[in-house]
């Protein structure tokens, strides 16, 4: 063999050489992205079955709460006359630690609370007493008080709009629905009315609630828990001095005897005023792993009886972290 075709041979046998080591990286690098790809797809689809695992877990523990707390609320009824904030239900605890995660609880009096579904009588008619005292309360939370004309007119059954601030129909054209001219059924349609936003909704959350409303139109105020706020929407001529007097001096056996000798009570009806409370909100939070779910439950108690009202995700109310009530 000449020397001419030896060289020619070796430069062949190079570009093979060079080509199959190409095709090798290459089936290195694509056996590579695929173990990579595969890799990432197991993490996720493992991701994905802990989510679910935890998010069913939070579920639970939260349900556990709401059934640990029917019971003490079940107890105290059979034990008290009143209900005021030196009850069992009312005291604080430490979360509780559930295998790897932990739920929290928080019972709420919902009768500490102006209710404003009451600001509409049984027909859907504007109940001026209520109104009065619930701008009294925006006033004194620094809110607009016409974002009262706005809820009136979403509750009321006419279509006229409700003083400076109200809106009917009309007041709604860019969005995807329209008022609705009836009570509320759970606190998060307040984010629906015009005005009301997550802000406005979180600090209303301090004093108000939409719950059920009994059948003579009226949701009693419990004097025994109600906040300052709450009290001087109720009673015009108090002032701050007077309500920590008043919630100094509780709790109270009766409506009569807590307000007996009060001037700044004079004018004001008792019927919408109670020591006893029959509606209740617990806010639960449970997390486990990445999973942190909140709920908040309305219950109704009556004869020692507990009814669920309603159940929705608490996203938008005061999260409970590490303290409860139970």
């Amino acid at each position: 063999m000449s020397c001419r075709a030896a060289m020619q041979q070796g430069e062949q046998h190079s570009r093979e050489t060079g080509a199959a080591l190409i095709i090798v990286l290459g089936l290195v690098a694509l056996i590579s992205s695929w173990a990579v790809s595969a890799a990432y797809d197991d993490t996720l689809a493992l991701r994905r079955a802990e989510n679910s695992r935890d998010a069913l877990r939070a579920e639970q523990a939260s349900q556990s709460m709401l059934w640990l707390s029917v019971k003490v609320l079940r107890g105290d009824a059979r034990e008290s006359q009143r209900d005021d904030l030196e009850e069992i239900w009312a005291q604080q605890t430490t979360a509780f630690p559930i295998d790897d995660g932990n739920v929290a609880g928080v019972i709420v009096d919902s009768n500490r609370f102006i209710n404003l579904n009451t600001l509409v009588d049984n027909n859907g008619v504007v109940v001026a007493e209520v109104e009065k005292q619930v701008k009294t309360l925006f006033t004194g939370l620094e809110l607009d008080t016409q974002l009262v004309d706005a809820l009136i007119d979403w509750l009321d059954a006419d279509d006229r709009p409700h003083g400076a601030g109200g809106g009917e129909d009309s007041s709604y054209y860019d969005m995807d629905y329209r008022v609705k001219n009836a009570r509320m059924n759970r606190w998060g349609e307040l984010l629906l009315v015009r005005g009301f936003d997550a802000e406005v909704v979180n600090l209303l959350a301090t004093v108000a609630v939409a719950g059920p409303v009994a059948a003579n139109g009226f949701s009693a105020v419990n004097i025994n828990t109600a906040g300052a706020d709450v009290l001087m929407a109720m009673f015009p001529a108090m002032n701050g001095s007077d309500a920590e007097m008043f919630m100094a001096d509780r709790p109270y056996d009766n409506v009569g005897q807590a307000l007996l000798g009060k001037t700044w009570a004079a004018g004001v009806s008792p019927a919408n005023l109670s020591v006893v409370s029959d509606s209740f909100m617990l806010r639960t939070q449970a997390s486990f792993g990445r999973v942190v779910l909140g709920e908040n439950y309305m219950l109704h108690r009556e004869a020692g009886k507990i009814t669920l009202l309603s159940s929705e995700r608490a996203a938008f109310l005061p999260a409970v972290t590490v303290e409860a009530k139970l």
